[in-house]
């Protein structure tokens, strides 16, 4: 036989003190003001949120011994703290207990009569630490800048320079020019070529590191997700400083070591010199990492704008990552940055594992907030257009699907696999 409603009720208590409850009430319902104007029939409620599951109830204590019971009960009010409401209606609550009324009637012997309130227990949620992987990232690339500069230097020292070979050092060092002239272009100012590039570490080693010194006070991190950010530029957010970063750390692989053949103090300067345009590259591009903010997650629109509605008022969204590149991307670096730190000595070993670890830590933080790639077949042969908006809503993204696959025409998409955003 299915249960009744007298059989679902629970006997009333609280604290484990019981007592009868004839009635009770408690609010339900949106909270907020009615807002009435002057020469207005229609008023306007204004809904703030839920109420508060405030519980009020009257509450009898029946019984020969309902002076030691109430006793009880005062006391397990009174107790500060919350506690357990068994409600006869609502079941089992953590409640904790509002102002209450007791009294006793002359006429009613053998009762008392309480009109208690109880207020839900919301607990308190313990403050939780996150760890800022961005400044972590700057820490360790600011302890790996000075590790380095200390390291070239204290090698230069011991470098007698009228040892060095002209000739020599200008191929040893070429692959290391052609990294300045690409990714430290306000160096050629004061190296021109490749051959006064030379020169100059023959005669004044310790310019390169002042260089390196005054070029970093004053970096910026690439103004990748500066302000003026629209969030889908080609030269702006994700995708351009995960692909910067990545031409970096090919350049970093690729001046690992210098050519052996030459005099003692010409490997050994040569040596020094790429390992200080190779660590400097490592600091440039923790900057520029460190500047990746984890994303929020994108809020979804209620109705999808039409395509002639996205032509004169382009939706705005707030730029995402795509996972599998910055995943790449951390993976690829942390290989180049422990085989650069296989050659460094013990104290400049460990100031490299930990950029790499910061690194890896925060390009992590930043894919998980980020979207997978997916295979996606068109059935038929589209333009990119209608394939973003079918995809994302947003006609806007078809250059995102133009610039990943390559598409030669982007008004013929065949019906083949290509990569794109899950979202």
């Amino acid at each position: 036989m299915d249960k009744t409603w007298r059989d679902a009720m629970l006997p009333a208590s609280f604290r484990g003190i019981s007592f009868l409850i004839p009635q009770t009430s408690v609010p339900v319902g949106m909270k907020g003001p009615l807002h009435e104007f002057p020469q207005r029939d229609t008023p306007f409620f204004e809904q703030m949120g839920k109420q508060a599951q405030v519980h009020k109830m009257t509450a009898w204590v029946v019984g020969d011994d309902c002076f030691e019971r109430r006793d009880k009960l005062i006391e397990a009010l009174q107790t500060p703290g919350a506690g357990e409401l068994v409600h006869p209606w609502l079941g089992r609550l953590q409640v904790k207990v509002g102002e209450c009324d007791m009294s006793h009637d002359r006429t009613q012997g053998g009762m008392v009569t309480f009109e208690l309130t109880f207020y839900p227990d919301v607990p308190l949620k313990s403050p939780s630490a996150r760890v800022n992987t961005q400044q972590q990232v700057v820490k360790s690339s600011t302890s790996l800048l000075d590790s380095s500069l200390g390291r070239y230097q204290s090698i230069m020292a011991k470098v007698d320079t009228a040892r060095l070979g002209l000739l020599q050092m200008r191929n040893s060092l070429s692959g290391v020019y052609g990294v300045i002239q690409q990714q430290f272009a306000p160096f050629l100012g004061t190296y021109s070529t490749l051959t006064g590039f030379a020169q100059s570490l023959m005669n004044s080693p310790g310019a390169l590191s002042s260089l390196f010194s005054s070029y970093f006070s004053s970096f910026s991190g690439g103004n990748f997700f500066g302000s003026s950010r629209s969030g889908g530029g080609s030269n702006s957010g994700y995708r351009a400083a995960v692909a910067e970063t990545t031409q970096q750390t090919q350049a970093v692989s690729a001046i690992d070591t210098v050519s052996p053949l030459g005099g003692a103090d010409t490997v050994a300067a040569s040596q020094a010199t790429a390992n200080l345009v190779q660590d400097s590259l490592l600091v440039q591009i923790g900057l520029i990492v460190s500047e990746m903010p984890v994303a929020q997650q994108p809020v979804s629109l209620d109705a999808t704008p039409s395509v002639d509605q996205q032509a004169l008022q382009p939706p705005v969204r707030p730029e995402v990552p795509v996972a599998d590149d910055v995943l790449e991307l951390r993976d690829n670096l942390s290989e180049a940055i422990h085989t650069a730190a296989l050659k460094a000595d013990p104290a400049h070993y460990l100031v490299l594992n930990n950029h790499r670890l910061a690194l890896v830590k925060h390009l992590t933080a930043v894919a998980a907030s980020g979207v997978r790639l997916v295979d996606v077949t068109p059935p038929e042969t589209l333009s990119v257009l209608v394939l973003a908006y079918r995809r994302f809503g947003d006609a806007t993204r078809e250059a995102e699907v133009v610039q990943r696959n390559r598409i030669r025409h982007p008004g013929f998409v065949p019906a083949r696999p290509i990569k794109i955003a899950q979202r």
